[in-house]
């Protein structure tokens, strides 16, 4: 039932644009004792649903930029390359703490800009 708590608190976190998925990886990882890949694979379905819901809503009211959606694309898939060679040449315990490093970072910068926009 804990999981099922925090899948929805990580949805709602999500819909206001937080960027749960990192939060249900160290979740699932950390308290729901998943390997990282298992946890990584079930935070990719949770963002097809939760993407999928906004991409639809986007579609229909015409507010999708065509040559953004092309550049992530792109950028994403060599984002999956980079990636699959990092973890075949460093292995999986070093691949992980770079994640959980990007992860920190990742987070204080968001901190760090939304503590600008409070203070405007």
């Amino acid at each position: 039932m804990i999981d099922v708590i925090f899948s929805g608190a990580a949805a709602v976190l999500s819909g206001l644009g937080l960027g749960s998925g990192g939060l249900l990886v160290i979740y699932l990882t950390i308290f729901g004792e998943y390997q990282q890949i298992t946890a990584q694979g079930i935070n990719l379905l949770f963002f097809l649903f939760s993407s999928g819901s906004a991409m639809v809503y986007h579609f229909f009211h015409r507010k999708i930029n065509y040559g953004v959606v092309l550049t992530l694309v792109c950028s994403g898939m060599v984002g999956a390359l980079v990636g699959t060679a990092l973890v075949k040449v460093l292995g999986g315990p070093a691949v992980r703490k770079i994640f959980g490093f990007m992860l920190v970072i990742s987070g204080v910068l968001a901190l760090k800009k939304a503590s600008g926009r409070a203070e405007r």
